[in-house]
């Protein structure tokens, strides 16, 4: 299929490493201006993010398509019943958030925590593993993985402007963000479709919303924080070891037939 953006693909081809500096800026950028113009209105901070992350999703909906990207990134397949599997850990890690309890909240609280949950997913996913991921292919597997979680970490950090978040959960919460970054990206390099991972994704943030009662983060325990870095570091290892050598990459296969064709 003919890319509708032709420059801006042979800029990250040629520069896979600046393509996905470029990819991680706009998404800042976005949130930047996505936010600007939501603040204004009368919403609540939750509501405020989820009409943001809309303005992001569609952004990163039309690059994926003027890139051509539909297939590569992994919209075009649902995966494998094979690989679900391969799932059950992150999604298990995900369902002991709610080990003490679900907070007291409205039904319609939920509900806005539902949508929200995917509507981030969506967001998140198509710009980290849809755009970032695929642009940094070209420099192997390995790296790739590794570097589009670091990159998929890194605006976790600014959770702890202007108070949202606790700084030590911050911290503890960027770590964890950069194991599920290595398992995603490795997920997605292992089955070749990204409709699991938003899933997974809003799972993850419904399950957190649930379990908190709000978008705000008090300070946390030591033990909590110390769970927050373990789940971090266990994801970071099964997403390695996803990945290993003598597995088969899916991801890595439909980009050799295209490139044949």
């Amino acid at each position: 299929m003919r890319t509708m953006l032709p420059g801006l693909r042979r800029f990250i081809t040629r520069h896979p490493y600046r393509g996905a500096i470029f990819f991680l800026l706009l998404f800042f950028l976005l949130n930047i201006i996505a936010g600007s113009i939501v603040f204004i209105s009368a919403l609540t901070p939750l509501q405020l993010v989820t009409v943001a992350d809309i303005i992001i999703a569609i952004s990163g909906i039309l690059l994926i398509l003027g890139l051509s990207w539909v297939r590569q990134a992994g919209f075009a397949t649902l995966g494998r019943r094979s690989d679900l599997p391969l799932y059950l850990l992150p999604a298990g890690i995900a369902v002991l958030s709610l080990s003490e309890g679900i907070a007291a909240i409205e039904a319609s609280a939920v509900l806005l925590f539902a949508v929200s949950s995917l509507v981030i997913g969506l967001a998140e996913e198509t710009f980290f593993r849809g755009l970032i991921l695929q642009t940094l292919l070209p420099v192997g597997i390995l790296k790739t993985v590794v570097l589009s979680a670091l990159l998929f970490g890194l605006p976790h950090l600014f959770n702890a402007i202007g108070g949202v978040w606790d700084p030590l959960f911050t911290l503890a919460d960027t770590f964890a963000a950069f194991g599920i970054g290595v398992t995603f990206a490795a997920l997605l390099v292992r089955t070749g479709t990204i409709w699991p991972l938003i899933i997974l994704h809003a799972f993850v943030n419904f399950t957190a919303l649930l379990a908190l009662g709000s978008i705000m983060v008090p300070a946390q325990s030591l033990l909590s924080l110390a769970i927050t870095a373990t789940v971090g570091a266990v994801l970071m290892v099964y997403g390695l070891y996803l990945v290993r050598p003598g597995k088969p990459i899916r991801i890595e296969k439909e980009r050799m037939d295209r490139a044949s064709e």
